[in-house]
């Protein structure tokens, strides 16, 4: 999506790699992220080095956090161009000659992701390449894509009130005459769940919609896309703590669905943009709007 939203890419590298993905059934990532930078939001120039040689651009690097690593056909690498100084994006064939996983991901949740290291030792590419440039921090624009990161974590939480629900409807321990779903507090603790689920989805589909809907403003629509997924995944967390808490210590056991989405969901909080990330760029927006009321 957001290739497709980009002016910088050639059309017939474009072209190409659409066909490759809805004809070969291709499947491509974008890989920023660097154990030794961080969070590649917060402006920190990669590591991984592209260097021009015989007209052909040689790749040395690491990247974490490759979701999808094995079964990967394509991956989008940033990396900067020693000869400008600048950050380039890099169209990267899996199969090609230096490219290897090492296979890292031993994680408490999100498991089947398989977000293993990518490593990249002197892997040389065409000129063509180098497709985009990655502007410099506070000049990107803000990426619609990532709404599909509030949305997984809203998936995990409702999978989480589900279940719980089922549970309170069907378990009757012998000091009550019926299912736990009549007493008071399970019913509020419900209650509760489903109207932060209630809140938190509304706020997401509003900016999708919105996204969807007004295109020309998507350029002024970072705060709400970092703000959908600081409460998304922050209500997501505290959904299935709630969820746990009726069905109690079975949730406990490797044997109940709970478990897994208690641990699938802690990662939500350690997608970007983080939340120290985003209460800082609402409070900058704040403030801006004081000056220019047209930034709001």
């Amino acid at each position: 999506m957001d290739v497709a939203m980009r002016t910088d890419w050639e059309e017939t590298a474009f072209k190409k790699l659409c066909l490759d993905i809805a004809i070969g059934k291709h499947l491509i990532n974008r890989v920023h992220t660097e154990m030794e930078t961080g969070d590649p939001s917060r402006g920190a120039a990669p590591k991984t080095k592209a260097i021009k040689k015989n007209n052909k651009w040689i790749i040395n690097g690491r990247k974490s956090y490759a979701s999808m690593a094995p079964a990967l056909d394509y991956v989008i690498i940033s990396a900067l161009i020693e000869e400008t100084g600048e950050v380039g994006g890099f169209l990267v064939p899996c199969r090609l000659e230096g490219v290897h996983i090492e296979e890292n991901w031993d994680t408490l949740g999100m498991r089947g992701t398989r977000s293993d290291n990518l490593i990249f030792e002197n892997v040389e590419l065409d000129v063509a390449a180098l497709v985009e440039f990655v502007p410099p921090t506070g000049k990107q624009l803000p990426l619609g894509w990532l709404l599909h990161i509030p949305a997984c974590y809203m998936g995990i939480a409702i999978a989480a009130r589900n279940e719980a629900v089922r549970f309170a409807s069907v378990y009757k321990p012998n000091s009550l005459s019926g299912p736990i779903q009549e007493v008071p507090e399970v019913r509020r603790k419900v209650g509760s769940i489903d109207l932060q689920l209630l809140t938190a989805r509304h706020f997401l589909y509003s900016v999708a919609e919105r996204w969807d809907k007004e295109p020309e403003k998507r350029g002024k629509m970072e705060a709400e896309l970092a703000a959908v997924k600081y409460v998304a995944t922050n209500t997501a967390v505290q959904v299935v703590e709630e969820a746990m808490r009726i069905v109690g210590g079975r949730s406990l056991f490797s044997s109940n669905p709970m478990q897994r989405y208690y641990r699938d969901v802690q990662a939500g909080i350690y997608n970007p943009p983080n939340d120290d990330s985003t209460i800082s760029l609402l409070a900058n927006k704040a403030f801006e709007s004081i000056n220019d009321p047209t930034s709001s």
